[in-house]
């Protein structure tokens, strides 16, 4: 499962911060990179890279190099300051100025019904979203690159709302995947790692938002891991530590908390649909998170002005005008 400064579930590498509304941009253009052929979990059998992701070194996956963190922007698009910066993987999101933005994480959340694409469609001319997910990422890894995604003392890289959403890779069993488990406590300190991180870095705790991990269904999760031959690596109470202790962090360090661990199995209810393999979020679970995340986020974005008028308000005669707000420029 993938690790995420913000978003869980099916999204691809997104083009964000370009200035230019997704219809604009030119056809097949899927950011500033060649279109990737990503993996959709729903699909268990397209899973080589996805499959190193997710149990690590526990099935002797054969090892990808990293890709690279940041790319020049394509000729002739504009960008305003460090806009065109581009995320790979599950782990963190972001809202940002100017283009204001927004950052969070999921490296699949911006696929079609992902909870990151549909941010970036109700923020449209108020607010970009930045996908920084890194697939399989815990907390150790995502605590070393934040400074890399949001650097100290510079105004444009501060954005208007972060979610942090980590622990389901956190909380994989130690015994049976060691690379990407994490202790409790160092989970807990991590988390609050991060966030004081951001608080030096121009961002307050009140524009950040903690995602607890999905509960996991334990049966469906357990056939992925026998199909490559592995032993079931994550248990749902365990899962359930990680997800009380994200909520400890966000009461002691007074930011706001999504608790999805608890959300998906209120009342009992059978939350399977939720996910597509046991651990990764379905459509249905896209958007239940998209559902519940939004009313933290609005508070966060709601005084943002729609971004330049409506266009039967520019002036027809000296459009620059009402575009530029100053004809001489």
């Amino acid at each position: 499962m993938a690790g995420r400064l913000g978003a869980h579930g099916p999204s691809s590498p997104a083009v964000l911060r370009t200035g230019l509304p997704s219809s604009r941009l030119p056809r097949g253009y899927q950011g500033h990179l060649p279109a990737p052929r990503l993996p959709r979990h729903g699909l268990p059998r397209r899973r080589s890279a996805r499959w190193r992701d997710l149990f690590g070194d526990a099935c002797s996956l054969q090892q990808q190099p990293p890709p690279a963190a940041v790319r020049s922007p394509p000729a002739g698009l504009p960008v305003s300051g460090r806009s065109w910066l581009q995320g790979n993987g599950e782990g963190g999101a972001a809202l940002a100025q100017p283009f204001r933005g927004a950052w969070f994480t999921g490296e699949f959340s911006f696929q079609q019904g992902g909870w990151g694409a549909s941010l970036a469609d109700r923020l449209v001319r108020k607010c970009d979203v930045l996908n920084r997910g890194f697939s399989g990422y815990n907390t150790r890894w995502a605590k070393i690159i934040l400074p890399r995604l949001i650097r100290k003392g510079n105004s444009l890289d501060s954005p208007v709302a972060v979610t942090i959403f980590f622990g389901a890779n956190d909380s994989a069993l130690k015994d049976e995947n060691p690379k990407q488990h994490i202790p409790l406590a160092e989970y807990v300190a991590n988390l609050e790692s991060m966030v004081g991180y951001l608080q030096e870095a121009g961002v307050p705790r009140s524009r950040v938002v903690l995602i607890t991990p999905p509960p996991l269904c334990e049966a469906a999760w357990e056939q992925e891991c026998l199909l490559q031959g592995c032993k079931l690596n994550r248990l749902n109470s365990v899962v359930g530590e990680y997800a009380g202790a994200c909520l400890q962090v966000a009461q002691d360090c007074g930011v706001d908390v999504l608790d999805l661990w608890t959300l998906m199995q209120k009342d009992s209810q059978d939350f399977s649909s939720y996910l597509s393999d046991g651990l990764h979020l379905s459509p249905k679970g896209n958007e239940f998170l998209f559902s519940h995340l939004w009313p933290l986020i609005e508070k966060k974005v709601s005084s943002l002005p729609l971004l330049l008028p409506y266009w039967r308000d520019v002036a027809e005669a000296k459009p620059e005008l009402s575009l530029l707000g100053n004809g001489d420029r």
